[in-house]
């Protein structure tokens, strides 16, 4: 993996400086400035430079060199000048002289003189030449080209060069950007959050950010969205590898247009009318923002459009979505109403697009657990499956009539530690709580769906934890879990094992027991239920936040 140097600043150039000091001289080594009272008397006047050259990174900044002057008069002044644009503010004083150095965006070292000039007030003149050369920027290894640009949204395709290596994209905009001092800073500023998160999830920061799609490989077509209109937006892509930076950042700008109105058709469906578990089909034409809710169903179109023409920015979405869930319960048998309008800064762009439903009766939660051990042999012999044979098995059944079931199934003694490890730093907890928080902070290693059979040991006890909701935001869900021992003593009749199975189970055998650091997993636990318990029911980032 390339490495990439973190400069320092100017003043630990002792440590290492931001810059590169070449020396030209013939010995390789800077002049000795002389003591005072030393100086020639009737000698011309001169300046010494402690380095004729000097090697300047393409990122630029500010620079130094040393200088010594030789039988200087009275009220000595030095200026400088540059035969190069991208050099300035060329100052000198006590020694020393500082120059600001622009990024170097081409491909190509390049190179400049700077003139320094000496005069004093008896009309002594002296000059001095440094060449100062600016490293090239590293090779590009992306493309990054911006479509045309709507007032909330700029498209984009990002083409690798290695369509293998995996990447990370974010805009933001341009004013921003330029407060990051270097690629690092700014991918530390990116990473921050998810590091966090791949923490708490017992993750690398990689595995964290493959596993929830955060980075991505090969050529890609998308655009930002919910941009402000008439701004500078800079959008940028680095590849990451092994959690760490792993080339130059890549960024292109672009301009979002003025508020105007624009031809985005907004479709709503509602898929399902269970109360507690309300969700709804989106389709919009363009990438255009537009403000959305839900209402309650008194509400007249009018009365909906002026409400939704003054909420927040918290309620502006883009693009288009299947099954999104309504963050809470409704009232069953209810009429209510999902309303859409495009918004771009305080500016309407389309007109509002409504649809009205009626809830159903509510559908109780329902789920119930089923847990049973075979002997690997017999259960060999009665699926005709040889590889069964030799160790036993235990399958878990979840019925549910929810949307979503995960499962997730420890050793006991594992189980043991972990909640008197919680317990210690929170206090007791219910089972309920327990199982919650258990589910939600290792969701990445949960198995979905059912049944589930595990190969075990002989002797082992397990607990096996369930988790079944409504939607995919847990508003409606229920939990629970189950023990068994597994041993002879235990087991079932081979055939029990027909009543669960489906004709295209080879997916539900050979699952394992998770087994995790103790330590990481009660932080991650302590943390859910924190939020749980403050915030109760746990936060979402759907798109609707409410309803009237």
């Amino acid at each position: 993996m390339k490495k990439f140097m973190k400069w320092m600043p100017i003043s630990m150039m002792i440590l290492g400086s931001m810059f590169m000091f070449a020396a030209c001289s013939d010995d390789n080594e800077p002049t000795t400035p002389e003591e005072p009272g030393t100086e020639t008397p009737g000698a011309k006047v001169s300046i010494q430079l402690g380095y004729e050259s000097i090697e300047v990174e393409a990122a630029g900044g500010s620079a130094e060199v040393t200088y010594t002057l030789k039988n200087a008069g009275t009220n000595p002044k030095i200026s400088g000048t540059s035969d190069q644009d991208w050099i300035t503010d060329i100052q000198a004083a006590d020694g020393k002289v500082t120059m600001s150095v622009a990024a170097n965006t081409e491909t190509a070292d390049r190179t400049a003189k700077v003139t320094l000039t000496y005069s004093d007030d008896e009309k002594n003149a002296a000059s001095a030449e440094l060449t100062v050369t600016q490293g090239a920027k590293a090779e590009e290894l992306f493309t990054i080209t911006l479509g045309e640009s709507g007032s909330t949204y700029l498209p984009f395709k990002i083409t690798p060069k290695d369509a293998s290596v995996s990447y990370f994209i974010g805009w933001r905009p341009t004013a921003e950007m330029e407060g990051f001092v270097s690629d690092e800073a700014l991918f530390n500023s990116d990473m921050s959050i998810y590091q966090q998160y791949a923490e708490q999830s017992g993750m690398s920061l990689q595995q964290f950010l493959e596993y929830y799609g955060l980075v991505t490989t090969g050529e890609l077509e998308n655009a930002c969205t919910l941009l402000s209109p008439s701004t500078d937006y800079s959008v940028y892509c680095y590849a990451i590898e092994n959690g760490s930076l792993a080339s130059p950042v890549s960024k292109v700008t672009g301009i979002t247009s003025a508020p105007a109105p624009v031809d985005n058709k907004i479709t709503i469906t509602v898929t399902n009318t269970n109360p507690n578990a309300v969700t709804f089909d989106i389709s919009a034409t363009t990438p255009d923002a537009y403000v959305l809710a839900i209402f309650d169903g008194g509400y007249s179109d009018s009365e909906i459009e002026n409400t939704l023409l003054g909420l927040d920015d918290q309620y502006l979405t883009a693009g288009s979505y299947k099954n999104m869930p309504v963050n809470g319960s409704l009232e069953e048998n209810h009429e209510y109403a999902v309303a859409a309008i495009g918004r771009a800064g305080n500016t309407v762009t389309t007109q509002m697009f409504i649809t009205r439903f009626t809830t159903s009766e509510a559908e109780e939660l329902q789920m119930e657990l089923t847990t049973l051990a075979f002997d690997g042999d017999e259960l060999a012999a009665h699926l005709g499956d040889s590889e069964l044979a030799g160790s036993p098995w235990v399958l878990h059944n979840v019925a549910t009539n929810g949307m979503y079931a995960l499962t997730l199934a420890f050793e006991k003694d594992y189980i043991d530690q972990v909640r008197a490890g919680l317990e210690a730093e929170v206090g007791p907890v219910s089972d309920e709580e327990f199982c919650y928080a258990l589910m939600v902070s290792n969701i990445d290693n949960a198995d979905m769906g059912s049944p589930l059979v595990y190969q075990v040991e002989e002797g082992l006890t397990l607990q096996i934890f369930s988790l079944a909701s409504m939607d995919s935001n847990l508003q409606n869900y229920k939990t629970g879990s189950t023990i068994i021992e597994v041993s002879k003593d235990n087991y079932s009749p081979a055939e029990e094992i027909d009543k669960y199975l489906s004709s295209s189970a080879a997916n539900t055998f050979g699952k394992k027991a998770v087994r995790l650091d103790v330590k990481t997993t009660v932080t991650s636990m302590k943390k859910v239920l924190g939020e749980r318990r403050s915030t109760f029911p746990l936060k979402v980032s759907a798109p609707v936040k409410g309803w009237r």
